[in-house]
């Protein structure tokens, strides 16, 4: 170990004393929950010995939270051989395949719908990519967000080589966000603007790839390697396992997002969606009802977030495990923003990348001048029937936002260590 790094050891252990006698937040413990595939059978035979009244399919449903590497398509390593100037040399890659087994989530789906019409619909809802898992069930190639446990971790960040991933949850300041990071930190990213996707820069930091829709992300699989030679600065998605699944042993993400009130997100999406017909989510035929009648329609689909996280369809049925299972992914690989608080928000992920602001109060006139793709809508009343019967919808993802609110005060302390590691890294 050199002189240098012991040094930054040092300075980084003394900054977590520091830090950790000031953090006075809720410390909440979460059980790993990951790899239980393989103890299946053992589940069933002590169900029987303990008269567990859970039958063998809900078990498996059990087992299947976020056990996307070995369900669906999915990233696995790949070993060949690469043969160039007469010598060969064992290559690994990562390829998307298709397992032959049939997914306990196309067995759950309902049963009016096609093999065909159910992975279709599994596709579209969470993006059709998978990334390769580590050992704790969690994207391999997404950075802990922060050095919770071992504090040497951070000196494997690369800060040349890592990528930013914005984890874009719809109607939570993202748009505003990716202008701030656009025009005011100089940040460069992928997204289609023009016509057929393109390894061309078509706008100002825009290069010509789509990351944000499940076709977009096939295509931005296969040139991955390109997009990021192309000098990108950050990778946006709304499909969080998608998204990390274009990261790579090179490229790795560190991965953030903003995160907003559950029913207030039901109520800008509804208000916006029936209005906004340049989207492909648009939905004339929501003018006709009201924000109450979509609330209690099977249109609605709750607790989007716990899903993404875990890789869960609308159609399978949530429980603690999930909420445990999305906790601990947001913990260990995500950095949280609130909604709520933009201007802290965006000083954090300041603070947290080491971003410089090209001229002075150009994010803060951004959040409080020019706000983007804003959409003013009627607002229902805390504590009414509606709000009520949404927040029992909605429990799972309401849980999640309390949890990202006591991330989002630790952050403040925990990012001045970070701000010390990547000042003595420079």
């Amino acid at each position: 170990m050199t002189m240098v790094t012991m040094k930054r050891f040092a300075i980084v252990g003394l900054a977590a004393a520091a830090v950790s006698c000031s953090i006075l937040t809720t410390v909440v413990v979460v059980n790993r929950v990951g790899g239980l595939l393989a103890v299946h059978n053992r589940q069933q035979i002590e169900a029987q010995n303990n008269n567990d009244d859970r039958s063998p399919s809900q078990l498996q449903q059990s087992n299947n939270i976020m056990t996307i590497g070995h369900n669906r398509r999915r990233l696995q390593q790949v070993k060949h051989l690469d043969c160039t100037n007469g010598q060969c040399n064992e290559v690994v890659n990562d390829e998307q395949v298709t397992p032959s087994d049939v997914t306990a989530q196309l067995q759950d789906a309902p049963s009016r719908l096609t093999e065909e019409q159910r992975k279709q619909r599994i596709k579209a809802f969470l993006g059709g990519l998978y990334p390769l898992l580590d050992d704790n069930m969690l994207p391999k190639y997404l950075r802990d967000s922060m050095p919770r446990e071992k504090l040497s971790v951070m000196d494997i960040w690369d800060l040349d080589k890592d990528v930013a991933y914005f984890w874009h949850i719809p109607k939570a300041s993202g748009s505003t966000l990716k202008n701030i990071m656009n025009f005011c930190f100089d940040l460069k990213r992928a997204e289609n603007t023009d016509g057929l996707p393109s390894l061309e820069f078509k706008r100002n930091n825009i290069l010509n790839m789509d990351t944000t829709s499940p076709d977009g992300l096939d295509k931005s699989f296969e040139v991955r390697d390109q997009i990021f030679d192309m000098g990108v600065d950050l990778i946006v998605s709304n499909y969080f396992l998608a998204g990390a699944a274009l990261f790579n042993e090179r490229h790795r993400g560190r991965t953030f997002t903003v995160l907003r009130h559950p029913i207030e997100i039901a109520q800008s999406l509804f208000h916006y969606r029936k209005k906004a017909k340049w989207e492909r989510t648009y939905r004339k035929d929501w003018n006709k009802i009201t924000f109450a009648d979509y609330a209690k329609s099977e249109n609605y689909i709750a607790n989007w977030v716990v899903r993404q996280l875990t890789g869960t369809m609308p159609w399978v049925t949530l429980t603690e495990e999930h909420l445990e299972k999305a906790k601990l992914v947001l913990k260990e690989k995500v950095f949280v923003g609130i909604a709520d608080q933009m201007d802290e928000t965006v000083r954090q992920l300041r603070e947290y990348f080491g971003w410089k602001e090209k001229e002075p109060f150009c994010a803060y006139n951004y959040l409080h001048g020019n706000p983007s793709n804003t959409n003013p809508h009627p607002l229902i009343k805390r504590g009414s029937e509606t709000w009520n019967m949404l927040a029992e919808k909605e429990k799972w993802d309401m849980a999640l936002y309390h949890f990202a609110l006591e991330l989002f005060a630790g952050q403040r302390e925990m990012i001045k260590m970070v701000k010390i590691y990547r000042d003595g890294a420079q």
